[in-house]
């Protein structure tokens, strides 16, 4: 009966060790490299870059962006217009089958409009990221120059 009791044991932690996925993945999508940088409060905005890297068989898409950092969160997009640069919100941000999205300053970007508290260099930022198929992934982001 121990030994039953054991194998039984075993066989639990091998499952429960096989549903879990490495540190800043959930269901395929994994969160890297998460940054912002340093805002004054004054400025009452920010944006935050990271790389979505997709390790599923079908395209997902970030739809939205949660946190207490700021009243509004967006996704962002930054273009050339006429000679100058324009940021404009995007309805989601794709991110390729078995593929990755670069989110970067001069490019798409989670914008922190409102902020709620400034950004220093060293801080960490929850952020809750929700996907299409993956759903919420929380990831921390850290503010450096």
């Amino acid at each position: 009966m121990k030994q039953v009791s054991m194998v039984v044991v075993m066989l639990a932690a091998l499952v429960l060790a096989a549903c879990g996925g490495s540190s800043g993945t959930t269901n395929g999508v994994t969160v890297s490299e998460a940054w912002a940088r340093p805002s004054p409060m004054m400025d009452r905005a920010g944006a935050a870059y990271m790389v979505l890297q997709n390790n599923g068989a079908a395209e997902d898409k970030l739809l939205s962006v949660e946190g207490d950092i700021a009243q509004t969160i967006e996704l962002h997009e930054t273009k050339e217009s006429g000679g100058m640069l324009a940021m404009s919100p995007v309805p989601n941000i794709p991110v390729p089958a078995r593929g990755k999205t670069e989110l970067k300053p001069g490019g798409l970007h989670v914008m922190l409009i409102g902020l709620t508290r400034e950004l220093k260099a060293g801080d960490k930022v929850q952020l809750t990221l929700n996907f299409e198929k993956a759903g919420k992934v929380p990831v921390a982001v850290e503010v450096r120059e």
